[in-house]
């Protein structure tokens, strides 16, 4: 009798760990599939390597997933990132083989060991704007100022 009740015992805790872990796999968002369809990026990238470029990516232009995928929200099985819907998609290629051609010719031409080269990355012209925004064109002033710091005081200063 003993033998049965313990037996029912851990039944009903076999049964109460799977439910649960059943339920923890429910809710939980499907894993994003291995990345297809990729151009630019060797074809062997995986998920794990995928994601960090693509949040760089999103920092640099201050956007979402949305901007280039078709994207309808974390998680969700109506995503569709290999799809090449969005002209922003082969702009953002376009622009990863620039950035990947001045890089490249930085390291052939800059003798200097790799560890020390800067490299051109979506932030340097982008920094938070999908759109990167130039600055203000300089002044026109003929050159650099005197080397006494500027003009004289109008009047003649004394």
């Amino acid at each position: 009798m003993r033998l049965r009740h313990v037996a029912s015992a851990f039944a009903m805790v076999a049964l109460t760990a799977s439910l649960a872990v059943a339920q923890e796999r429910a809710g939980a968002p499907a894993p994003p599939p291995e990345p297809h369809n990729l151009k630019v990026l060797p074809a062997t990238t995986t998920t794990a390597q995928i994601l960090p470029i693509m949040r760089a990516f999103s920092a640099a232009l201050g956007t979402n997933c949305g901007y280039c995928h078709v994207w309808t929200g974390p998680g969700l099985p109506t995503n569709d990132y290999a799809a090449d819907a969005k002209p922003t998609k082969e702009t953002a290629r376009v622009m990863m083989r620039m950035a990947g051609q001045i890089n490249m010719t930085l390291a052939e031409n800059i003798k200097k060991p790799a560890s020390e080269l800067t490299r051109v990355q979506c932030m340097t012209c982008h920094r938070g704007e999908a759109i990167p925004k130039l600055p203000p064109p300089a002044a026109r002033g003929g050159g650099a100022p005197p080397a006494g710091g500027g003009a004289p005081p109008a009047g003649g200063g004394r």
